[in-house]
């Protein structure tokens, strides 16, 4: 069994790991690890997306809409208080360029832009976003800050979201069920363009298509996707408190695990 394939690898990996898994074509999924939540790093840029499409899809937001960047937009990460990097360019960028919001979603997913996150938050709502989430069902997956909000990270809030939540998103955008059929097709289209790839996609050719989205922070990383391969699958995989570079090798063979597993 696949399961017991994962189990096998994770061995005795030290900290919180949850991992799931869906054969698209046979609907053979399973789930493990011991833990299902966990802090959300990058991956609220999935959760924002959907709701951007959400907005899109009924008129309130429209992708040639423009956002002229600020002296905070582009000065936030250079004064955080910890003097974080940020990933993304959007922060290197002088005030008053102008940027829509097809530019500001790519940025955000492409490259992991944070500055991008934060504007788009900023104009789609953080209740927006949670209530969209509600509406299909999410209960354990909610974005309570802006990325680097050193405000609400001190007071110990944090975003978070559900491996078995996200795997479900995932399906029902392969399947065209999330806001609409157009809309479950040009998330999944900008997802396919995700430039991190030292997790899932480390073992396959460069030519591999993956739609996912990844995250990752101190002791911290995601990667949560579809793997079309012949036969496609999800595969979504979290770990929070480990050694990173151990839980990230872990990951990598897990992908494999899978993607012999469903192509065998």
């Amino acid at each position: 069994m696949i399961r017991n394939m994962i189990e096998d690898r994770i061995g005795d990996l030290k900290g919180n790991i949850g991992i799931s898994y869906v054969d698209l074509n046979t609907g053979i999924s399973c789930f493990t690890g011991n833990c299902d939540v966990f802090p959300s790093s990058g991956m609220v840029k999935l959760f924002l997306l959907i709701e951007i499409f959400h907005q899109l899809d009924s008129g309130k937001l429209h992708k040639e809409q423009i956002h002229a960047l600020t002296s905070e937009d582009c000065s936030f990460f250079r004064k955080s208080e910890l003097d974080e990097p940020s990933y993304g360019v959007i922060s290197f960028l002088h005030e008053g360029l102008e940027l829509n919001i097809r530019d500001l979603v790519y940025l955000m997913v492409t490259v992991s832009d944070n500055t991008a996150f934060n504007i788009l938050l900023q104009i789609a709502g953080m209740d927006n976003v949670n209530d969209t989430l509600r509406c299909y069902g999410y209960k354990d997956t909610v974005i309570n800050r802006k990325l680097f909000d050193w405000d609400k990270i001190n007071k110990g809030i944090d975003n978070y979201h559900s491996v078995k939540e996200v795997t479900d998103m995932l399906h029902r955008l392969y399947l065209g069920q999330l806001i609409s059929s157009n809309a479950s097709s040009e998330i999944l289209e900008v997802l396919k363009h995700h430039q991190r790839t030292n997790v899932m996609p480390y073992y396959f050719p460069e030519n591999m298509v993956i739609a996912h989205q990844s995250g990752f922070d101190m002791g911290m990383t995601h990667d949560m996707g579809i793997v079309y391969a012949d036969n496609p699958f999800i595969l979504c995989m979290s770990a929070s408190n480990v050694n990173t570079p151990n839980a990230e090798s872990v990951m990598r063979d897990v992908a494999m695990i899978c993607y012999r597993q469903s192509n065998s």
